[in-house]
C-alpha cells in the first residue's frame, strides 16, 4: 500500500533511521517502525495523523492522495473518517455508549 511506501520514503527524506523515528513516535525499538514499513501493521486513523504530524505533512499527503483525491471524498465519507478518528481516542465504555445512542435510532 502507498501509505507504508510514504512514510519509509519521508523516514529517509529527513535521513532517520528506523531507531529515530521510532523514539520520534514514542515506539520502545525500531521493530514496530520496520513492520509498519513493510505493510503488516493496519495504522489507524489516529496512528496516520500522528505520522502526518511527525514528517509535518497532511495525512492526505501521506497516504498519497493527490489535493483534487481529498476534494473528492463525499461529505459524508469525511464525516464518518471524523467519528472513526473520534472513537480510536474514546474509553471502551465511552465508544460503547455511543453505539448504544446510536443503535437506539435503528431500532
Amino acid at each position: 500500500m502507498k501509505l507504508y511506501e510514504n512514510i519509509r520514503l519521508k523516514r529517509l527524506e529527513y535521513s532517520w533511521t528506523q531507531s529515530d523515528l521510532a523514539k520520534r513516535m514514542g515506539y520502545s525499538d525500531k521493530s514496530m517502525i520496520a513492520k509498519i514499513e513493510a505493510g503488516k501493521v493496519d495504522l489507524s486513523q489516529t496512528k496516520i495523523k500522528a505520522f502526518a504530524d511527525v514528517f509535518h505533512c497532511s495525512p492526505a499527503q501521506l497516504m498519497g492522495w493527490d489535493d483534487s483525491d481529498a476534494q473528492s471524498v463525499p461529505t459524508y465519507d469525511k464525516t464518518i473518517i471524523e467519528i472513526i478518528s473520534l472513537l480510536d481516542k474514546m474509553t471502551p465504555e465511552q465508544r460503547q455508549s455511543v453505539l448504544n445512542f446510536m443503535r437506539s435510532f435503528v431500532n
